[in-house]
């Protein structure tokens, strides 16, 4: 910019300047008295670099609209500010316990660092008006300086003329208004707002479903109180299961030992190999019953033979049933026969060993195959006979009988020892899908009529890794347990509604209930003094269940699922499953289920003064 180009009408300097812009304050820099500063520059005095003497520099508005202006962007910052903090945006909070932990850390050193950048900035700011009122002073310019003697001192944004609290706001009556009006908003909020509510997991529910206080609930009166829970949690569940953790253990142990021995007899042949077993079900997940404590169900993995791949075919789910088949093919294996050399590839090597390698292939597929697929009976029977040898090697390290009680689906085992006490163990084989904790398995419910190649889908070892973190991250003596455990006690005491044959409601269907609840609630809520009120809410939830005729799924369909939880990809991606979708179709089964949900309720309430018969 050159010299001379630029003067101000407000500024009495008559000598070339050069001028700078200086954002969003302005003031200029002169030895002429009367200079107001009004306008965008600041002038230099030719010849003369700045800071010399006789320079000054005098800040001020360039308008008394700027000051207002200011005010109005100030307040609206101030309520976009408190409006984030009051209504923040809802996003799920159901992460990893690890990634949660960090993020709380990374918010904690954010804050820090925020609160010195804020002190520092005003202190900062505090030093320059102090210097700047000081250079004010000696320059003799008061005009608008509260430090000199006689002047009376102005509120913050105060217009001219207007002097003291009350010009104060009749200046920013617009902006006192505004921010009243966001008081009141804010107290009404606060009145109208409901306490926690349940977030329907379906994405069609338009309306939220919020809980409503428990002394509300007409069907929930005359609960049980914490002591008499407490009570009957002592004297009918804990004493019956108090062995249940050591015969658990007991009953791994000697089932990897089985599989031990069954690894020895097939080492030397093409068979599928077995994995570690995997303890599933009510008696290992910790909240079996008395029923629970002489029945042990087992997952135990399958693998391939060398030279042999599983490709699992997945049924369409629209058809009624989850389910797969599981086709056993040949596998090229050249890159380890050049390593090792302990194999031979059955997919390039057929020219030279036609006759040994088409016969190793083929009778695999016609011992363990219906056409290309893996038969559930089959594998089974095989499983059953290859049990029954390698008890003949272990039975000298224990001292009970062991028995093999037919099966078509799954290997059951009878243990019974001298005193008359016997264990039911019921092994299931599974084959894992991709690299989940999702097995296909050959035992499927009674319910469901499934040909010799359809291997039902199972995600016990999925919910059984759930209620494991739970158990980890949890407050200790939680109740989560101890509610399912007193409902299922007296389930199993409930006799059946007239005319009905099998229950509409099953333990699956309790254990569904808490599940979703462990997700909703926070781990601190399920403290042991909470009982009472974990109950109650387990209740509700299953009877708002009932009452809509809709459950959902736990791990299909949940976008609140933690990712720790390994399933695959379609399972997030899909549609919730109801598992109440029977009681749409069929009315006389809802009513059985209402029927048997109000008994059950009737045992709870009536729970200090009705001993189970036979519970001891």
């Amino acid at each position: 910019m050159t010299w001379g180009e630029q003067n101000s009408e407000n500024c009495e300097v008559t000598e070339e300047v050069g001028c700078c812009l200086l954002g969003p304050r302005t003031g200029c820099l002169g030895t002429r008295k009367g200079c107001p500063g009004r306008h965008s520059a600041f002038c230099l005095w030719k010849g003369e670099p700045l800071g010399s003497a006789g320079h000054f520099w005098c800040p001020r508005w360039t308008d008394e609209s700027d000051a207002e202006a200011s005010m109005a962007v100030i307040s609206l910052l101030f309520l976009a500010v408190m409006y984030v903090v009051h209504h923040p945006l809802m996003v799920s909070d159901r992460m990893d316990l690890d990634t949660l932990a960090r993020s709380r850390q990374l918010e904690k050193r954010m804050s820090e660092e925020m609160r010195h950048l804020v002190t520092e900035f005003e202190e900062r700011k505090r030093a320059a008006e102090q210097k700047q009122r000081a250079e004010n002073f000696w320059r003799g310019d008061t005009s608008s300086d509260q430090l000199v003697l006689g002047k009376k001192d102005r509120w913050p944004f105060q217009a001219e003329g207007k002097e003291g609290p009350l010009g104060w706001m009749l200046g920013n009556l617009w902006n006192v208004g505004l921010f009243c009006l966001f008081l009141i908003f804010e107290l009404l909020r606060q009145n109208m707002q409901h306490e926690p509510g349940f977030e329907s997991s379906s994405d069609d529910e338009e309306e939220e479903v919020r809980i409503v206080p428990v002394t509300t609930y007409n069907w929930l009166t005359d609960f049980p109180s914490q002591e008499a829970l407490e009570s009957f949690y002592k004297h009918y569940v804990q004493n019956a299961i108090r062995d249940l953790p050591c015969t658990c253990e007991f009953v791994e142990s000697f089932v990897d030992d089985l599989i031990e021995a069954c690894r020895v007899l097939t080492r030397q042949e093409a068979h599928p190999q077995l994995e570690d077993c995997l303890g599933i079900g009510a008696a290992f997940e910790k909240w079996g019953t008395l029923h629970e404590t002489q029945k042990f169900d087992i997952l135990v993995p399958i693998v391939p033979p060398q030279g042999m791949t599983f490709i699992l075919e997945m049924r369409d789910p629209a058809l009624g049933h989850r389910c797969g088949g599981v086709r056993l093919e040949s596998e090229c294996m050249c890159k380890r026969e050049k390593v090792l050399g302990d194999v031979l590839c059955l997919v390039h090597h057929h020219k030279d060993h036609p006759l040994a390698l088409g016969k190793s292939a083929s009778s695999i597929k016609a011992a363990f195959c219906t056409g290309f697929h893996l038969d559930v009976r089959k594998t089974v029977q095989w499983f059953r006979n290859m049990l029954g040898n390698a008890w003949a090697l272990v039975a000298h390290k224990y001292d009970f009988k062991l028995s093999l009680p037919p099966s078509s689906t799954s290997c059951k085992l009878r243990l019974d020892y001298r005193s008359g006490r016997f264990l039911l163990i019921n092994l299931v084989l599974g084959v894992q899908r991709e690299d989940t904790l999702v097995y296909l398995v050959s035992q499927a419910s009674e319910q469901e009529q499934l040909t010799s190649v359809d291997w039902p889908e199972s995600v016990a070892a999925c919910e059984h890794l759930f209620l494991k973190l739970v158990g980890r991250f949890a407050p200790e003596n939680t109740c989560h347990l101890k509610c399912l455990q007193i409902i299922l006690s007296l389930w199993d005491h409930q006799s059946l509604p007239t005319g009905a044959s099998c229950p509409i409601l099953t333990s699956y269907h309790f254990k569904t209930a808490l599940m979703h609840l462990l997700l909703q609630l926070p781990l601190a809520d399920w403290q042991h003094n909470k009982l009472s009120q974990r109950l109650q809410d387990l209740l509700w939830f299953l009877g708002r269940g009932i009452q809509q005729r809709s459950l959902q799924h736990f791990l299909i369909g949940n976008t609140f699922l933690p990712l720790t939880i390994p399933i695959p990809k379609s399972f997030r991606d899909a549609e919730p499953v109801n598992l109440f979708q029977h009681l749409v179709l069929n009315p006389v089964a809802h009513s059985q289920a209402v029927e048997e949900f109000h008994n059950l309720l009737t045992q709870v309430k009536t729970l200090p003064c009705a001993p189970l018969v036979g519970a001891l």
